[in-house]
């Protein structure tokens, strides 16, 4: 555990260059809402999200996606990667082993940036490392979202219907269809996600449009 900017954070598994992993997520995300004067309710109007599930996770009783988080920092004004402390990689290539690694809050499911910033992107990417029994919350984005199942299996609920998807299936849907997903299996998944969806708040897109 240490300080970075104030901020308590504790590094990543395998000592993953520019990994943290933010251990008060509430009372931060609590401390930026109080500084703009809004109240819970108003927060939760523009992020879309319920008062009672953000009071949860202001008390560091519940963990938000990281879709969810996204949506939060942007009706704050700020970036998720200026919640999470992650490092950009200065170069096109990110290296297996060296990636920005993280998790939000006490969630379980690990996180590996695989994007990286530059004038006129419109994707980001990362890697997902999903625990067995890991079921997600159900979320709406604005954007495209694209999947790739590495390893294991995934059960994926879009709007009503649901797919299982294994090593090698694909799935790409709109981001403002409800959707969630779970590991039913008692073995890790590896996913790769992909979307115009901006986690990171960061995309630098030349001509920004809603899809």
């Amino acid at each position: 555990m240490e300080e970075v900017d104030g901020t308590s954070v504790t590094k990543g598994a395998g000592g993953l260059e520019g990994s943290a992993m933010v251990s008060n997520l509430g009372a931060i995300i609590r401390r930026e809402r109080q500084k703009r004067g809004m109240t819970l309710v108003q927060l939760c109007d523009v992020a879309m999200i319920s008062p009672a599930f953000l009071s949860l996770v202001e008390r560091g009783k519940s963990t938000p996606s990281l879709g969810t988080m996204a949506g939060i920092a942007k009706a704050l004004g700020l970036s998720v990667s200026s919640f999470l402390q992650i490092g950009l990689p200065p170069e096109a290539v990110t290296r297996k082993g060296h990636r920005a690694a993280f998790a939000v809050s006490d969630s379980r499911v690990r996180y590996e940036r695989m994007s990286t910033v530059f004038t006129g992107q419109n994707l980001d990417a990362v890697l997902m490392h999903i625990p067995p029994g890991y079921k997600s919350k159900t979320v709406t984005n604005i954007g495209e979202e694209w999947i790739y199942i590495l390893e294991g299996e995934l059960h994926q609920t879009i709007d009503d219907s649901t797919v299982i998807l294994n090593e090698g299936d694909t799935c790409h849907f709109r981001g403002d269809s409800p959707h969630s997903y779970v590991n039913k299996r008692k073995t890790p998944a590896k996913v790769i996600w992909v979307g115009t969806v901006s986690i990171f708040g960061d995309l630098q897109p030349a001509d920004r449009r809603r899809v």
